[in-house]
């Protein structure tokens, strides 16, 4: 689905002019409608049911550190100090679907880095929300989880190095910070659903 772009022109805050520009169909991907406001669902192929529907999101701002030899002063290694904020949510509702969806978490990584990479400062932000719909099955509970917290991450010897930070690398210190920021209390967040 190709990605719609509207324009506001002529707005302006302060006596400065601006356009806003809204691209795609926000958080949840290209603005698929999959819901049957009315009708008969056994013929437009729609089930009505109680249905599931997981959705996370996740945002990291971080700063890269140095950290120097307490003996010598020398620069030992450098890391990355993330801090995160992670969610997860599972709700039912009744709803008019034509069945099961999955889309994959899209991430936007907005760094100071020249070669891809995480650089030494940056964010980390979901561009389309990861999100899982399915009928609800029995022991299925509604649940939302959120959690903050800081971690050190991508840890490299030496200086920084640019050429150790890469759009190479970029991939599995993302997912490094996800996976420990998952294990400190966001269980329900779905590692499978990123896509990275």
């Amino acid at each position: 689905m190709g990605k719609t772009v509207k324009e506001y022109p002529g707005a302006s805050v302060g006596g400065v002019a601006f356009n806003k520009v809204q691209v795609g169909g926000g958080l949840l991907g290209g603005g698929s409608t999959n819901f049957s406001a009315s009708g008969d669902s056994a013929s437009s192929g729609m089930t009505s049911q109680n249905w599931r529907i997981h959705i996370q999101n996740v945002e990291v701002m971080y700063k890269r550190v140095t950290q120097y030899d307490p003996v010598d002063g020398t620069v030992d290694f450098n890391y990355l100090d993330a801090h995160y904020t992670i969610e997860a949510s599972r709700e039912h509702i009744y709803a008019n679907f034509s069945g099961d969806y999955y889309q994959p978490q899209k991430l936007d990584l907005i760094s100071d880095s020249v070669s891809g990479g995480l650089g030494t400062s940056g964010v980390i932000r979901t561009n389309e929300l990861g999100y899982i719909r399915r009928a609800v099955q029995t022991g299925d509970v509604e649940e939302q989880q959120r959690n903050n917290g800081s971690l050190a991450a991508c840890r490299f010897p030496g200086a920084y190095n640019v050429y150790f930070d890469t759009s190479d690398t970029a991939p599995g210190t993302i997912m490094d910070i996800l996976v420990a920021a998952k294990g400190a209390g966001t269980g329900n967040f779905e590692l499978n659903l990123l896509d990275l």
